[in-house]
């Protein structure tokens, strides 16, 4: 079955629209693989959504105690996935949605509710799945490799470091800014000689008047904008060489671009990023920023602008995002979407195809490339061979990969393989989890796995499947492992 997705978040002047711009980012990931619905309460800042969505508003009289039942009524619980980011998205919420048969994952910053979620994705460093309460089934993406980070940001991480003199800067604190801390920012820095340009990213959700007034009288200097699309504020981000900013979303995004970072925190959701960052060398630590006048910002920039060992934390930056975070993310969703069928015989080219490519072949102990005659036979008697269990797996109704099991007297011997346009999402450990739950349905045989010791992403793929190391030994003149899998191991 084809499956949507359901986007769930919501923002506005009072409670900000950090959820709704991080779920943003989610949606670029995903919006080229999946059909999306973005769901929003009607008391949302509604404007901040981009034009091109599919927006479905929940109306006023629907609580969050009861919107379980909405969204049941309006979206088919069997086609859709449900991303959700939002505090109040608790347990009680969550465990109604899987009631209601939704498939759920959950965007977490504060690691305090039982999660009931499919998936809990947390992109602050640090953390472990120890550390949440969960059911049996839920799975984890944590830490920066999950980092929500919208296309243009990834792009920018893979880019090398940039170097040069600190007279740029830039400044963001979200969408309402309630402490104003642009202001204070901006009134701090015009006082110091060194900033040249100050460029200041306002919210959608800001309403404040006096820093435009203070705009007025130092024009030369300070520069505002709102509503800038992703591009622009790359844009913009690329005309600085420093920054301040609170450890959110724009925190990630700065360190994406590479640049020394004033980092701070002003909300709790915020603070256990910038602890972990700070530990690390990410940051020139800024702590509270509640607690900031004038004042403290002009001495801390100018603390910034004298440290001699800024590049450190430019290359730590570039160490925790790497630009991958979309691909890992991907694989989270579509791990949800496995299914599995038997290969048939129409299957003859694809499994050819598969057969011979480059990375199949040097991971293979054979590494020859295999002739269609030779594979059209192989592949025939595999039809009829009834001590082979030849799986296509599929991921939302597309033909991803393969995994075959061939059964002998007293064992049987495992291959996987994934199509190339789903490598690097982690799907081979899901795969041999779901298949093998298939196989033990029919057979009591242990399962081995032979594997070229240099073929560490397998290794760890069968690791993580629970398959055990049995031996290293040399096959075909290659030093290989040997894993097992048991009926009652790792299920």
């Amino acid at each position: 079955m084809i499956r949507k997705i359901l986007f769930r978040a919501d923002g506005n002047s009072i409670t900000g629209l950090g959820h709704l711009y991080r779920l943003f980012a989610v949606v670029d990931m995903l919006k080229d693989h999946y059909t999306f619905v973005f769901v929003t309460r009607n008391d949302s800042t509604v404007e901040a959504i981009p034009s091109n969505f599919n927006v479905s508003l929940i109306p006023n009289n629907v609580s969050i105690s009861n919107e379980a039942e909405w969204l049941a009524e309006n979206f088919d619980a069997s086609t859709y996935v449900m991303i959700a980011d939002g505090y109040q998205f608790n347990s009680s919420y969550q465990r109604q949605i899987k009631q209601l048969e939704f498939k759920l994952v959950y965007i977490d910053d504060l690691v305090e509710s039982h999660m009931y979620a499919d998936i809990v994705i947390n992109h602050a460093p640090d953390i472990e799945a120890e550390a949440f309460l969960s059911e049996t089934y839920t799975k984890f993406g944590l830490g920066t490799k999950y980092a929500l980070l919208r296309q243009s940001f990834l792009t920018q991480a893979k880019k090398s470091i940039k170097a040069g003199t600190l007279d740029s800067l830039f400044v963001c604190f979200g969408g309402a800014d309630k402490y104003d801390l642009s202001l204070k920012v901006a009134i701090a820095a015009v006082n110091i000689d060194q900033i040249r340009e100050i460029h200041i990213v306002l919210g959608g959700a800001y309403d404040k008047q006096e820093i435009y007034d203070f705009k007025e009288k130092h024009s030369k200097k300070l520069n505002l904008y709102n509503g800038l699309s992703e591009t622009d504020l790359v844009a913009v981000m690329n005309l600085c060489n420093f920054a301040v900013a609170p450890t959110s979303t724009i925190f990630y995004e700065l360190c994406a671009i590479k640049m020394p970072i004033l980092g701070g925190y002003y909300v709790k959701n915020q603070e256990g990023i910038y602890n972990s960052m700070s530990s690390k060398n990410v940051l020139y630590k800024a702590g509270d920023f509640t607690k900031y006048t004038i004042r403290d910002f002009e001495d801390k920039l100018n603390g910034l602008l004298s440290e001699p060992n800024l590049l450190e934390s430019i290359q730590n930056q570039k160490n925790f995002f790497d630009g991958k975070s979309d691909i890992r993310i991907l694989g989270l969703i579509n791990s949800l979407n496995i299914s599995f069928r038997e290969a048939v015989r129409t299957d003859l080219e694809l499994t050819y195809e598969w057969s011979n490519d480059e990375l199949v072949r040097k991971n293979s102990f054979n590494s020859e490339q295999i002739s269609f005659t030779g594979h059209s036979a192989w592949f025939e008697k595999k039809m009829v061979d009834k001590n082979s269990l030849f799986l296509i797996a599929e991921v939302n109704d597309i033909p991803a990969g393969v995994v075959r099991y061939e059964v002998e007297n007293q064992i049987s011997i495992v291959g996987v393989s994934i199509q190339k346009e789903f490598r690097g999402q982690g799907l081979a450990t899901d795969f041999l989890l779901k298949s093998a739950e298939l196989y033990f349905s029919n057979y009591d045989k242990p399962i081995f796995a032979y594997i070229k010791k240099k073929n560490t992403a397998s290794v760890k793929a069968f690791e993580k499947a629970g398959y055990y190391l049995v031996e290293e030994k040399l096959i075909m003149n290659e030093i290989s492992f040997v894993y097992k899998l048991d009926a009652n191991h790792g299920i």
